[in-house]
């Protein structure tokens, strides 16, 4: 398999992040990112490193479209913060769709972490980006009280829906745990 005409690296990122996300780091093989991005293991390892650099790229790659794609939602608007994190918690309907992977840097997290430095920080990374943007949609309202602490108590809601997503929690209880988390804004 060489470089195909018309190779992007982000779209090659893409199909990494996307295959380790739904089998995890150990069951992933490299035939697997082969096949998910169409590029042979010698262009995959000149271009990404190892299988350990391809999944660290591939959390970090995860983690900075979470973080832009949750300013996004949580951007300016005419409501309130309650009804911008509203937005973000749709992820229910997800859900509900059918898509039940959870959180990259979650799974990374639980699957990963305890093992290898690397992956951790990389996961903090991601965490820490998400918990600057929920502060940020918060002081944007003008909610100065304790932005931090009620940024740092959305991200551990959100992260905690996701994983609640992953392990198969039905609609009830995904949408109580929302509206826990949003009572306190």
């Amino acid at each position: 398999m060489a470089r195909p005409r018309g190779f992007e690296p982000d779209d090659a990122l893409t199909a990494i992040k996307e295959a380790f996300w739904r089998g995890g780091y150990d069951a992933t093989s490299m035939r697997d990112i082969e096949q998910a991005t169409g590029l042979n293991k010698q262009s995959l390892y000149r271009l990404y490193g190892d299988k350990r650099g391809m999944y660290l790229k591939a959390i970090d790659h995860y983690s900075a479209h979470e973080a832009t794609a949750a300013g996004v939602l949580l951007g300016d608007g005419e409501e309130g913060s309650r009804a911008r994190f509203a937005r973000l918690f749709g992820l229910v309907d997800i859900a509900v769709a059918g898509d039940r992977r959870g959180c990259f840097f979650c799974n990374a997290s639980i699957d990963q972490a305890h093992r290898d430095a690397r992956v951790r920080a990389a996961a903090m990374r991601g965490m820490e980006a998400m918990r600057a943007t929920f502060e940020e949609a918060l002081g944007a309202q003008g909610e100065a009280a304790n932005i931090r602490q009620k940024a740092a108590g959305l991200l551990t809601a959100y992260l905690g829906l996701r994983v609640m997503v992953r392990a198969g929690f039905d609609e009830a209880a995904l949408r109580c745990a929302v509206d826990d988390a949003l009572a306190g804004i």
